[in-house]
């Protein structure tokens, strides 16, 4: 009688056939599982970077920092971040272009005036953001693995004498947003130095925003939520991610969509103000 040791070819081949089977059917549920987490972190994010914007202006009788990315204060208003950073002879050094380290950019975040509130530079950065890895479409040189995620709107500034300096004199703050998901590409220098730029009433869009979760993108609020929008038009998600491609359709940058587009109805109803920039 013939002793066998081992799995015969068939024997493998099926089990080899059976892991592919169940692989096929796990991977999609993993793959949600795991879009669900970097969903819940971001949300975290969003709200630690809220929260800390709030507790500023309460520290500060309702005045808000700036909402841009700038190496020093303007008109006596500090920063909530600045550019990547080197340090020399106890100086601080902007370095707004060319090849920039990591921890460079973790230096501008640590610069900012929110960052005593927060004390963790992960709250910058959405786990769906790839750019620190990828690059963008720029190119995959240092300059390009940007980092920061988020971003205020542009009409939360503050610099200037015409801007919203009072926190608490927006109404219903549970709809104004404050924090966006932005996808920056390199292509004005290796950080995004103003905030997301956007027109209400126009029916058109300016700066796309960061779509890293499954089509949609989390905001944060001035009550210090935050909300994950799906969006509805699939016009609003080529934008986002090509403006090139949006372009060629006939709503590029500053182009009116053509039917009108719901999603900016949500944008407008949540922008802070009823123009880019406070009047």
């Amino acid at each position: 009688m013939i002793q066998r040791n081992g799995f015969t070819l068939i024997e493998l081949l099926v089990v080899i056939a059976i892991i592919a089977i169940l692989m096929a059917i796990l991977m999609p549920a993993l793959n949600v599982a795991r879009e669900q987490a970097r969903g819940v972190s971001c949300s975290s994010n969003q709200k630690t970077l809220a929260l800390a914007y709030i507790m500023y202006a309460s520290e500060n009788d309702g005045t808000v920092c700036g909402g841009w990315a700038l190496h020093s204060t303007v008109n006596g208003v500090p920063p909530w971040v600045m550019p990547p950073l080197g340090y020399s002879g106890g100086n601080i050094v902007p370095m707004v272009s060319g090849p920039v380290t990591r921890e460079q950019r973790y230096n501008g975040l640590r610069e900012g005036i929110l960052y005593k509130y927060i004390k963790d530079v992960d709250a910058y950065h959405c786990p769906g953001d790839n750019r620190i890895i990828r690059g963008t479409s720029l190119g995959r040189e240092s300059e390009y693995l940007i980092y920061r995620s988020y971003s205020l709107t542009d009409y939360m500034r503050a610099t200037e004498s015409s801007d919203q300096k009072n926190l608490f004199s927006f109404k219903s703050p549970a709809t104004k947003m404050l924090f966006v998901e932005e996808i920056y590409d390199g292509s004005a220098g290796n950080f995004n130095h103003d905030g997301w730029s956007y027109e209400p009433g126009t029916g058109s869009m300016w700066d796309p925003l960061g779509i890293f979760h499954s089509n949609a993108c989390t905001f944060s609020f001035m009550d210090g939520h935050a909300e994950r929008k799906k969006w509805d038009d699939k016009r609003t998600v080529i934008y986002c991610t090509s403006r090139g491609e949006a372009a060629a359709r006939g709503f590029g940058k500053g182009q009116k969509f053509n039917p009108p587009n719901v999603d900016l109805a949500w944008l407008d109803t949540h922008y802070p103000g009823k123009q880019r920039l406070a009047q």
